[in-house]
């Protein structure tokens, strides 16, 4: 384990952008009652704390609903509100819907219709403005941006037509390949930079009786599929250049791209050639990161968040550290990089009954204090500068091919992918081909572009 400061040299290392269609983590599903303290009170008189600092913010007692996916309700997240709430004397009162379509759909319905909550905790403000529009949030500032970097602020998760709508909150996301390291070792095999590489040890694999590459395909679980196509995109806009602003501007079509194509049909192929379990279709999530930590399994595409999850289960640190992170192998090798995405946080409804109030707390929220407060009960990478933070496992994989330039940023993509994870889920059962999900990208982005009434689209 060796001891990592995070600086503004690191969060440089990014480029704006967006990544869509894939949700942090499954969730339960229906609306959670809080186990933080509920409040009936009127709305504070805020215009005092308004023209103070974050320092200086006194709630009176105000109770504050926040409204988010109730997966995102970790641990280590609600110690962050609780030190925010005590300090800053607020309460917070959840809601909580579950990932994918159904939640997010009750929270552009909420939004939309003026039913608002205080804080919206969720995807970003592109994903936000794309489906709520732009209006439908407070423009935000104060002390605590100081602490992060322009890269970050300016991502599109963040700022929208230059107006700072997102407070963002957590690590720097990397996708990648977890994999355990002693089945690695035991099996005298090398990290992969090439796809064949990778199939190569796969076989390998497979001959000594270990899954090669996990795969949680439950019900419930489809978020997980996306990972091979999400990370994609990063070889894309190394590899075919230009290939962003053709799909942004509809002079290019998701099911006519090559590298899409390949690689969802390479994921397929994973299936034919045996190299992930017989029951991936009844899988989950948690049934992969024990087999990560059992080595039933060699490899899991994940993102960097799945450590929090592991840390949960795994019953020691070095168990803990034997899961480690490499780039999921180009082709060629020529794009063997790891796509890395900035968080996403909290946005203020401008129609809120607390709204001068709630953009104080969503950047307490945000700020170097809670933020320390966060980092002393997670590992990840921070967005925010000036944390110390001790990395192993993933993490610290995820930092050090960062800090070796082996990470590619999310491309500036214009609309969201909400069929992906269903689709691919579908293509894997056998009831769809790679360029019919591929299709479904592109019916989603033509929906998009006639309901935002996207005079460039061709329409």
């Amino acid at each position: 384990m060796k001891k990592r400061f995070l600086s503004l040299a690191m969060s440089m290392l990014l480029i704006a952008g967006m990544a869509a269609g894939c949700s942090s983590k499954p969730a339960d599903s229906g609306t959670a009652v809080t186990d933080t303290p509920q409040a009936t009170s009127a709305p504070a008189d805020t215009q005092g704390a308004a023209e103070g600092t974050e320092g200086t913010i006194d709630g009176k007692g105000t109770s504050l609903t926040v409204l988010c996916h109730s997966s995102w309700r970790t641990e280590e997240a609600n110690k962050v509100f609780d030190y925010v709430a005590d300090k800053y004397n607020v309460k917070f009162e959840f809601e909580e819907v579950p990932e994918g379509g159904s939640g997010e759909e009750f929270i552009y319905a909420k939004v939309q219709s003026g039913e608002v909550p205080d804080i919206l905790w969720f995807q970003g403000a592109q994903v936000s403005v794309l489906n709520m529009g732009e209006d439908s949030f407070a423009e935000l500032s104060g002390d605590w941006t100081k602490d992060y970097s322009d890269i970050i602020l300016e991502s599109p998760k963040q700022t929208v037509n230059g107006k700072l709508l997102c407070a963002p909150f957590g690590d720097v996301t990397t996708f990648g390949m977890c994999y355990n390291k002693k089945v690695f070792t035991d099996n005298n095999v090398a990290i992969p930079q090439t796809w064949d590489e990778l199939m190569a040890a796969c076989e390998i694999f497979k001959k000594a009786g270990v899954t090669p590459i996990f795969t949680s395909g439950a019900a419930g679980n489809e978020w997980t599929l996306q990972i091979f196509s999400i990370d994609s995109r990063a070889k894309m806009l190394l590899k075919e250049q230009g290939i962003f602003d053709k799909l942004n501007n509809h002079s290019a079509k998701w099911a006519d791209d090559e590298y899409s194509n390949w690689m969802l049909s390479e994921f397929k192929g994973l299936f034919d050639k045996g190299y992930t379990q017989d029951t991936f279709l009844s899988d989950t999530y948690e049934d992969a990161q024990q087999a990560l930590l059992t080595g039933s399994c060699a490899m899991y595409p994940q993102a960097t968040w799945v450590y929090s999850e592991l840390a949960k289960v795994a019953e020691s640190k070095d168990e803990l550290d034997n899961i480690g992170m490499f780039a999921i192998p180009s082709k060629d090798g020529s794009a063997t990089v790891a796509y890395t995405e900035t968080p996403t946080g909290f946005l203020v409804p401008s129609a809120g009954k607390n709204v001068e109030l709630a953009k104080q707390i969503a950047g307490a929220l945000s700020s170097k204090d809670a933020m320390s407060v966060y980092y002393q009960n997670h590992s990840g990478v921070p967005s925010v500068n000036g944390i110390d933070v001790d990395l192993l496992g993933i993490p610290k994989d995820a930092y050090a091919m960062i800090q070796a330039g082996k990470t590619q940023s999310q491309p500036y993509m214009i609309y969201s992918v909400p069929s992906l994870a269903t689709d691919i889920q579908a293509m894997l059962a056998g009831d769809k081909t790679p360029k019919q999900v591929l299709e479904g990208t592109d019916n989603d982005w033509d929906t998009y572009a006639k309901d935002n009434k996207n005079a460039d689209w061709g329409y």
